[in-house]
């Protein structure tokens, strides 16, 4: 009922076990996960189906959601055998975004088309979060908040600059979301 409070949780609701098996598929299973932008997604964990302990953090600009997580975090500390923190981040933030931890995947859903910020280079974005994690997951809605389909499936700028740059990527695809896992390794 929580994931379908916000558009995009919602979107995936149906979708969040085959996005996060294909994931898995792809990385492995995680021990440390950093959700930039998390909105409510962290309470999609359970549907995860790990099997192993987890260190979540969770970013966010909202300060009730952030409380809301924390709380939610400590609720489902032993039962999924979770240890997740929630906290405010700004990824605009060059200086405090250089704090986050190293994980082995970064989730950025649907965050990218949200920064229209001159300072903020989405390329250079990438490449620093590259150097924080294993593995980035990054995705992009293809349908509007009516949900009228985009008229790009794909987002050949992104999957361009990924080329030239030599860095791997698988997509994943749900109806209205594509997700680019994209590894740190990059080829020679």
């Amino acid at each position: 009922k929580l994931l379908s409070l916000t558009l995009s949780t919602k979107e995936r609701l149906n979708h969040y076990k085959e996005i996060y098996k294909k994931i898995f598929e792809i990385t492995g299973i995680p021990k440390i996960i950093t959700d930039l932008g998390c909105g409510l997604n962290p309470l999609s964990i359970p549907l995860m189906y790990l099997n192993s302990p987890l260190i979540y953090f969770a970013y966010d600009i909202d300060e009730e959601d952030k409380n809301f997580l924390n709380k939610y975090f400590e609720k489902i500390k032993s039962k999924y055998n979770i240890n997740g923190t929630a906290d405010i981040l700004d990824i605009k933030n060059k200086e405090k975004l250089a704090h986050i931890p190293n994980s082995d995947i970064i989730f950025l859903f649907k965050v990218l088309d949200l920064i229209n910020n001159k300072k903020t280079n989405k390329n250079e974005l990438i490449k620093f979060l590259l150097t924080k994690t294993k593995y980035l997951v990054v995705s992009f809605a293809t349908a509007t908040l009516t949900g009228r389909k985009m008229q790009l499936k794909n987002r050949t700028g992104f999957e361009e600059f990924l080329k030239r740059n030599n860095i791997q990527f698988n997509i994943i695809r749900i109806p209205n979301e594509i997700f680019y896992v994209i590894t740190a390794d990059i080829k020679n």
